[in-house]
């Protein structure tokens, strides 16, 4: 299967190319050449710029879409430009490309206001997948959109998958960055590249799912990921310390 990966040059992005080279033809595409793209096919593009994203995909079986502004503080006019107008382009171009299948970094944000309650509840209160969305900041807005925009693509007969992606970060553990929000949103390397994977092979038309580990301070239901999409992750932040 031939994939794009959007974003590679990012965090997420780094994890994904050097987890997935192996079973899947990557094919780059970012803002500036990552450190390893000389190993890969790479494409430069501004996907805000739709005459940068013509032609970008042709010959993707997959896409997987990371680009965007990930700061949640982000001005607004940045994150309009490099999340919701960037990541309609991609998607249209996918389109047009004849992708066959749209895998999405969602993120944990989608719920922003629930999580917050939910840690006050000290894990009485987990949230589901078809919780109403409580997003309270453009970042988190344009990841409720990309869904949205996502399901439509969905109906016109892309396949797609939205990863509700937690916290996974370059040390892979989350000491550094210690605190209930982390305990409960942490997502590894093995398990970030577990929910990618099984994104790509799943054949649900359309489909949303939790990405974090398995952590004992979790506020997400991860019965239907399970489920539906058949990710069981293996790692737990309770076990780091």
């Amino acid at each position: 299967m031939k994939v794009g990966i959007t974003g590679a040059g990012g965090n997420l992005g780094t994890t994904l190319v050097n987890g997935l080279r192996d079973k899947y033809d990557l094919k780059l595409f970012d803002l500036r050449a990552p450190a390893n793209s000389k190993q890969f096919e790479f494409t430069q593009v501004d996907f805000a710029e739709p005459e940068q994203v013509q032609g970008a995909f042709a010959g993707l079986d997959a896409l997987i879409h990371l680009a965007g502004n990930p700061s949640p503080s982000a001005r607004r006019a940045d994150t309009l430009r490099n999340n919701f107008v960037a990541t309609s382009f991609a998607f249209e171009e996918a389109r047009t490309a004849g992708v066959k299948k749209i895998v999405f970094a969602s993120s944990n944000f989608y719920h922003q206001k629930d999580i917050v309650s939910a840690l006050r509840s000290a894990g009485n209160t987990l949230i589901p997948l078809d919780a109403y969305a409580t997003p309270d900041c453009p970042y988190a807005e344009s990841k409720v959109y990309g869904e949205n925009l996502g399901f439509h693509y969905a109906n016109l007969g892309i396949p797609f998958v939205a990863l509700r992606v937690g916290w996974s970060v370059p040390e892979d553990t989350p000491v550094p960055y210690d605190g209930a929000y982390m305990r409960a949103m942490f997502c590894s390397k093995r398990d970030l590249l577990q929910a990618f994977d099984k994104a790509l092979e799943t054949e649900e038309k359309f489909m949303t799912a939790f990405a974090i580990s398995d952590n004992s301070g979790k506020v997400f239901d991860l019965t239907e990921t399970k489920r539906k999409l058949g990710f069981y992750p293996q790692d737990n932040s309770a076990g780091y310390y």
